[in-house]
């Protein structure tokens, strides 16, 4: 059985016209999908129930739980806890996923026994326009002509590259569609301190997908079969200035920590790169003021975190 898990917040609307639907008339029917809520009303659990025998007319489960903590990696820990199935795929709220996507991953985990973790093709695509084939840009032509397949990869400095690579092997996958088997979560957990400054934990996909493919030594795989069409949402998943640019300043700076263990001094010079990176987009996007505030409440972290390790 694959348990999807959906955690959400204030996002009923999504529920209702995205991701419900989208696993309603899926080709596979061994699944159950779990909704843990942490919105503030009671619209979400409307929502649900009014799917809830829709699901059932197909032989699926479809249940909702009011989340006891708010927050992306902490709403998934717990909602873990109800899951039944051996694969638990995750999906946001605002991602559809094509008719064959269940059961591409299925076979994909099935074909590949050694393998802890799937995902599907994922396509940003505004909602009310439809997939369309795009053609090659001049990277892909130039890639194509010297043999050189894309793949999914995370780098010392900590920036994941890779998103629109083909199907195969990767690294890290995407939060919008990632699938690990049971036992992954016997020794792992979602990292909660990435929903330190903000409920929206970015990154956490990138991290854990990663520590899962470091853990197990071997790849992930992104299925061949199936897709995920992500509508993005205008709802704003970070509230705040300053606490945004914090969130993009400590959460790189946890990943890179994890990605370079073994050169931790390399990955460091190399981070200086990405921080230079980050402090542009910060000023573009919040101003000068609350990426000021940020980066000191992201290095009060940091350093509170290295104490914290220091007493251990």
């Amino acid at each position: 059985m694959i348990s999807v898990l959906i955690v959400t917040k204030n996002r009923h609307e999504a529920l209702r016209d995205i991701s419900l639907p989208s696993l309603l008339i899926q080709d596979y029917a061994d699944f159950e999908v779990i909704i843990w809520d942490a919105s503030k009303d009671d619209s979400s659990a409307v929502v649900v129930a009014f799917f809830v025998e829709k699901f059932k007319e197909r032989g699926v489960t479809l249940s909702f739980f009011k989340a006891p903590r708010s927050g992306m990696t902490s709403q998934r820990n717990d909602g873990l806890k109800k899951a039944k199935g051996e694969l638990i795929f995750f999906i946001d709220d605002d991602c559809e996923v094509s008719v064959e996507g269940l059961s591409g991953l299925a076979e994909c985990i099935e074909q590949n026994p050694g393998c802890m973790g799937v995902g599907l093709v994922v396509q940003d695509i505004p909602l009310g326009l439809e997939v369309q084939n795009s053609a090659p840009d001049w990277k892909d032509k130039f890639y194509s002509l010297i043999g050189y397949r894309r793949k999914r990869k995370v780098f010392l400095s900590g920036s994941a590259k890779g998103m629109s690579a083909p199907p195969g092997k990767a690294q890290w996958l995407s939060g919008g569609s990632m699938a690990f088997r049971r036992e992954v979560f016997d020794s792992i957990a979602f990292n909660e301190k990435l929903q330190t400054f903000t409920p929206y934990a970015m990154l956490e996909d990138v991290e854990f997908s990663y520590r899962v493919f470091k853990k197990f030594k071997n790849p992930l795989i992104v299925a061949e079969k199936g897709m995920v069409i992500h509508r993005p949402n205008r709802k704003k998943r970070i509230d705040g200035t300053w606490q945004r640019a914090a969130t993009f300043y400590y959460n790189k700076y946890i990943l890179m920590k994890i990605t370079s263990e073994e050169y931790p001094v390399l990955g460091t010079i190399l981070f200086l790169w990405t921080f230079l990176r980050l402090t542009r987009k910060n000023l573009q996007n919040c101003g000068v003021k609350a990426t000021w505030k940020g980066l000191r409440m992201a290095l009060k972290q940091i350093a509170c975190d290295k104490k914290e390790c220091s007493r251990i």
